[in-house]
């Protein structure tokens, strides 16, 4: 019985952690696809960098499955989150460099 509640648990855990972060994703494409054309970059670069964007991720999902039946689900989206922020940070504190 408890290790169904646990179950339970981390699947509403790991469904919840999707959720927020394609929600962070989706949002964060709007506000740099904003913050590219606010820049001065044409549409047609903006989708193709959207683009290797995309190609990037699907490049990082192929490994992350295997990982997470190696070492969990929880520690590889704890994983992914952390590389994400540390991307997003970046490019905010060296967005004069990007930019130029």
């Amino acid at each position: 019985m408890k290790k169904i509640r646990i179950e339970k648990q981390i699947v509403f855990i790991f469904l919840l952690f999707t959720a927020f972060f394609t929600l962070f994703r989706s949002s964060m494409s709007g506000i740099f696809s904003l913050f590219y054309a606010n820049n001065g970059i044409p549409d047609s670069s903006i989708s193709s960098i959207k683009s290797f964007q995309s190609i990037g991720i699907l490049i990082g999902l192929l490994p992350s499955g295997y990982l997470s039946d190696k070492v969990g689900r929880l520690k590889v989206l704890n994983l992914s989150a952390l590389i994400i922020s540390c991307s997003f940070i970046l490019l905010i504190l060296f967005r004069n460099i990007i930019s130029s």
